[in-house]
């Protein structure tokens, strides 16, 4: 797993590292040197501009462009906010590199295409509100064919990966210390392009617990359950579905096949007796049964290891009351749960406002139903999904997965981001199959937080196979089970 941290946490990192008068210089020329390496291996080109803020990423440019020219590289900085005090530090830079030359924003336009040009304006410090100006020189920069950002890009939020109306589109970001959070959220992992760290050894991963865990498909293959030889279907947990109010009948379909193609031992699906034909014809392995009312649903809580309830389900008496059951049921039992899609949001509903959830029930909302459960808008879940993730785990004290690009997992104590998946999961019948893993894994013995992390990862390289053999457009969310089986095996 990756480390990610708060761009608080750096900061009050590097106030402890540079204890000494000096340190911060001496990190500082060693930034810049660890930069002009990467620059000299990475481009024969022998054409920089350089973009200095007043600030000590500003600093860093500087120093960059003394150390490139000394590599007979051909050198021009643009000194982009010259009205604004520098800080010692930059200023130090910017006095060592006085006889190197630098132009105006007229000359900028004038700048061939092929230059490298390197954003040495904010660094950690971002910006949202950057001003005409400045956005002006960063969307005649961005049409340049090789852009290189020093820390993070400017236009950035450093925590929530907010961009600004113009924000410096780099292919490569040089990052020091440590990754920040907002280089892999929202809109910044796009603008950062590949991200290149240089810790300065300062060993930050090694002393300061981060924020969020960011994993891979690679992370979690640890966690995929393992087959004894002398295995019977009992060995392997048993998992109820309860899905698939009146015309919703494939979301539970999608659920109970999941569940059992990605390992769980024995599948019941209890959904609509209208849907019951339907899922038979499809997986006559499901133990499927239709259900009128809650006491038919009361029958079978003694049965499973673990459940997933809401796929297909809606606000109207007959799911309100399959729900509510089976939460009252799961109180007494402790029975690890997976809720989601529209028991999600019917818990937001008067009549469960007094119902207690287990902590290791897994609620796996989509922004939409996670702004309904958080009474907020998706816009403002979007912004910080990580801040959203963790109000909703306060909330109700359960596991998270906040699902969407850089799904999040969260618990009481640790954070985790998914780093894989794309676009082509952006589908109807996704989170339907995506449940049916998680509660699959948990009836197989995982803990629900190690679940979730590994149904999340499995479900995001699965997707990524599909796009790599198909493309990102057209996934039919049963296309993934086969993929998912794939990886499982």
């Amino acid at each position: 797993m990756i480390n990610i941290y708060t761009a608080e946490q750096v900061k009050d990192f590097e106030k402890n590292a540079f204890a000494k008068k000096g340190d911060d210089l001496l990190a500082m020329k060693e930034a810049a040197r660890q930069s002009v390496e990467v620059l000299n291996k990475t481009y024969s080109s022998s054409d920089f501009l350089i973009l200095c803020g007043p600030g000590n990423n500003g600093g860093d440019g500087y120093f960059i462009g003394i150390g490139l020219n000394k590599l007979k590289k051909r050198i021009k900085f643009l000194d982009v906010i010259n009205d604004v005090k520098k800080s010692p530090l930059c200023e130090h830079a910017f006095k060592k590199a006085r006889n190197l030359e630098f132009i105006s924003l007229k000359a900028l336009k004038n700048i061939p295409k092929e230059t490298i040009v390197i954003d040495a304006i904010f660094g950690i410090g971002g910006r949202i509100d950057l001003g005409s100006k400045l956005e002006e020189i960063l969307s005649i920069c961005n049409n340049f064919e090789s852009k290189v950002a020093i820390d993070v890009p400017t236009g950035i939020d450093s925590n929530t990966g907010e961009i600004s109306q113009a924000c410096f589109n780099a292919d490569k970001t040089i990052t020091f210390i440590a990754y920040k959070l907002g280089q892999r959220i929202n809109e910044g992992k796009n603008y950062c392009g590949k991200l290149i760290l240089k810790d300065l050894g300062l060993n930050m991963n090694k002393n300061v617990s981060p924020a969020v865990n960011e994993f891979s498909f690679g992370d979690i293959k640890k966690n995929i359950p393992k087959r004894m030889e002398n295995a019977h279907k009992g060995d392997h947990g048993k998992l109820l579905v309860i899905a698939g109010d009146d015309g919703f009948g494939g979301a539970g379909i999608l659920s109970s096949e999941s569940g059992l193609k990605t390992g769980a031992g024995l599948v019941r699906l209890l959904t609509r007796k209208s849907h019951v034909s339907a899922s038979l014809a499809k997986n006559p392995e499901v133990m499927v049964s239709g259900a009128d009312n809650a006491q038919d649903l009361e029958a079978n809580l003694e049965w499973p290891d673990a459940v997933v309830a809401g796929p297909g389900l809606f606000e109207n008496y007959w799911s309100e009351q399959m729900l509510y059951k089976l939460l009252a049921s799961l109180k007494l039992n402790e029975t690890p749960a997976l809720l989601d899609a529209g028991a999600l949001r019917l818990l937001t509903r008067e009549i469960f406002s007094k119902i207690t959830l287990h902590s290791q029930t897994v609620l796996t909302p989509h922004p939409g139903e996670a702004a309904e459960m958080l009474a907020t808008t998706v816009k403002e879940i979007q912004r910080n999904r990580i801040k959203s993730a963790k109000e909703l785990q306060k909330k109700f004290g359960c596991i998270i997965v906040l699902k969407g690009n850089g799904t999040i997992v969260c618990n009481k104590n640790d954070t985790y981001l998914c780093s894989s998946g794309g676009p082509e999961l952006a589908v109807a019948g996704s989170g339907d199959v995506l449940s049916g893993v998680i509660g699959s894994l948990i009836a197989q013995g995982l803990a629900p937080i190690d679940a979730a992390i590994t149904g999340v990862g499995i479900h995001a390289r699965a997707g990524e196979e599909f796009a790599k053999d198909v493309g990102k457009i057209g996934l039919a969310a049963s296309e993934l089970i086969p993929y998912l089986r794939k990886f499982l095996n």
